[in-house]
């Protein structure tokens, strides 16, 4: 008994062990990044590197309000991008997923498969062919053309994820309301939605973080209405020499509203992804 002990001791501490090394080769980059933000030019790009700042300074923000920087307008540009493609790939996944939970028919199964096969497709095998549709159509360097891309990309994943979760509700709650009067489709918009909150917001999350940080597309499909990510590669210099100093203060600005947007959805994410995985 106590030899049990103590293996099932030695195995948690190594799980522990191995979760702490994950964690900090993770957040280390960023840290990395962050720091930069309160770092100057010189000490930002000096050897050997420093940890902390030694001298901290914000004049950094000063700096990039400089028209010649950065262009603030790519921030809007991602938020509109990532929130359309949000409600558009939610839209989809939702309806998706509630027939694919709800009914039987034929192909059912090869189709959810294909669904998912979708997803595994790269997107750097389509770049070309994407250009080519988007210039004859009128859609290069809009914003609805690139919601049309990144809510497709998301779909498949947000289809999956809602269609586990629609399975975790029984039939006989909807039933039940049909019975009291409701249709087919008002059971599914004032019972089945409301209880699939959880899964709904999983997806939002995902649609709107695969947007808000996609770089390939963006680059190759905008000229001028670019996302902040692709705005980022102006402080990339024609020999390589990268200003870590004004490049961590844009990341600053970018991630900390998002961080502080995931940390209070957080729950709704975790308990989304959960929900979906029970039934499939």
């Amino acid at each position: 008994m106590n030899n049990l002990y103590k293996k099932r001791r030695a195995s948690e501490t190594l799980v522990y062990v191995v979760l702490i090394i994950s964690a900090i080769l993770t957040l280390l980059p960023l840290y990395w990044l962050l720091s930069s933000t309160f770092k100057t030019s010189a000490e930002a790009i000096g050897y050997p590197p420093s940890l902390f700042p030694k001298h901290p300074t914000v004049k950094n923000f000063g700096r990039l309000f400089d028209a010649n920087n950065f262009n603030f307008l790519s921030y809007y540009h991602s938020l509109v991008i990532a929130l359309g493609a949000m409600v558009l790939s939610c839209t989809v996944a939702t309806l998706a997923g509630y027939g694919l939970s709800r009914f039987k028919f034929p192909g059912k199964k090869p189709l959810m498969v294909s669904i998912m096969f979708f997803q595994m497709v790269p997107i750097l095998a389509l770049i070309i062919p994407l250009y080519q549709i988007f210039s004859i159509y009128g859609l290069y360097n809009t914003h609805i053309g690139l919601i049309l891309i990144y809510a497709t990309l998301s779909a498949p994943m947000n289809t999956w994820v809602l269609k586990g979760y629609f399975d975790t509700i029984p039939d006989s709650i909807e039933e039940a309301a049909m019975i009291d009067g409701l249709s087919k489709t008002q059971a599914f918009l004032r019972i089945a939605i409301p209880i699939a909150i959880p899964g709904l917001s999983a997806s939002a999350i995902f649609a709107f973080f695969k947007a808000w940080n996609e770089y390939i597309v963006a680059m190759t499909l905008t000229s001028s209405v670019r996302p902040y990510t692709v705005e980022l590669y102006r402080f990339i210099g024609e020999q390589g020499e990268v200003d870590w100093s004004l490049l961590g203060t844009a990341s600053f600005i970018a991630i900390v509203p998002i961080f502080i947007l995931f940390s209070c959805a957080q729950k709704y994410f975790i308990i989304g992804l959960s929900g979906g995985a029970i039934k499939s």
